[in-house]
């Protein structure tokens, strides 16, 4: 399979390929904001989704998951979201991918997802966006702690670094423990910043205690981890998560894993996948996995 995301005010696409060939994606314009946020786009000004399909017919995929980006912190307060008023976006996201699936049928088979962020910090809306359509996969993350902006719009110092990173940890296991999810979106997204494009070395390994029992949570739940191919075709250079913290999840007993290239634009659907399966066999996984009615699909990984 590919797995992927993308967004219209969300964020991902995901996809599987014939022969063990795929990729994840997110599609959409997240920063600078979209000129309109219910409504992104192949760069034509139509909506990307067909885009989408179009790509991954050309680049050969067989499955692709849209998972549209909905922060349910943003839920209530539309005015203050960079994407805008999740209420509506969600459900013309829901409507564009059911028209490509019809046209897509016979060419490629598109699950429907979303990306539910910060879902512990407004459990209603959370209930409320998760009721919007039959979604195939929900994948959660978090791109903001408690009273925070987005880590993208963070100033760093190595201090402050260190100890958001606590805190965000902490938000993403109680995000763990809610459990009405199938995959753990980017688990390392603020060393995307952090280390990226600010440079500020972090030991990972202070971590180590918060991420291992967010691991086991996973796992005792049957719930899947996200490798995200994003951050190799960005400053950081590394999967998120790296490969450190892939072998740590595996040797724990972590083997349902899901990969994404988090494409924000279709050009990018499927960027650093091979690397990213690379990674995962070099480790010992044998099968990644993409989800359909929230029941994982196992494909057996085999390298371009």
């Amino acid at each position: 399979m590919l797995f992927s995301k993308s967004g219209t005010g969300s964020r991902k696409t995901g996809w599987s390929a014939p022969a063990g060939r795929w990729a994840g994606q997110r599609c959409g314009t997240r920063r600078p904001k979209p000129q309109s946020p219910a409504e992104p786009t192949d760069g034509r000004g139509k909506p990307w989704h067909p885009a989408a399909g179009r790509q991954a017919v050309r680049l050969g995929i067989d499955v692709i998951t849209i998972t549209d980006h909905c922060e349910a912190n943003g839920w209530s307060n539309p005015q203050d979201s960079e994407f805008g008023d999740f209420q509506t976006l969600i459900p013309q996201s829901v409507i564009h991918m059911k028209e490509s699936q019809k046209s897509f049928a016979n060419q490629v088979k598109l699950l429907r997802g979303i990306e539910l962020g910060q879902a512990m910090q407004d459990l209603d809306a959370a209930e409320k966006a998760l009721a919007l359509d039959d979604f195939d996969f929900v994948l959660a993350s978090v791109h903001n702690i408690r009273d925070t902006q987005d880590f993208y719009w963070l100033k760093y110092t190595r201090e402050f670094a260190e100890n958001i990173l606590y805190s965000y940890f902490k938000e993403v296991l109680e995000v763990a423990r809610w459990n009405k999810f199938d995959s753990l979106a980017h688990l390392t997204y603020p060393l995307r910043y952090i280390i990226g494009r600010e440079n500020i070395k972090i030991n990972i390994g202070s971590y180590y205690s918060l991420i291992d029992e967010i691991f086991k949570v996973l796992i005792n739940n049957n719930k899947a981890l996200e490798i995200n191919t994003s951050g190799l075709r960005q400053e950081i250079g590394t999967t998120l998560p790296d490969k450190e913290l892939l072998q740590r999840y595996y040797s724990l007993g972590g083997r349902l894993i899901t990969i994404g290239s988090d494409a924000h634009k279709v050009q990018d659907l499927g960027k650093g996948i091979n690397q990213g399966l690379h990674i995962l066999k070099d480790i010992g996984f044998k099968e990644y996995a993409y989800f359909e009615k929230h029941s994982p699909v196992m494909v057996q990984i085999i390298e371009k």
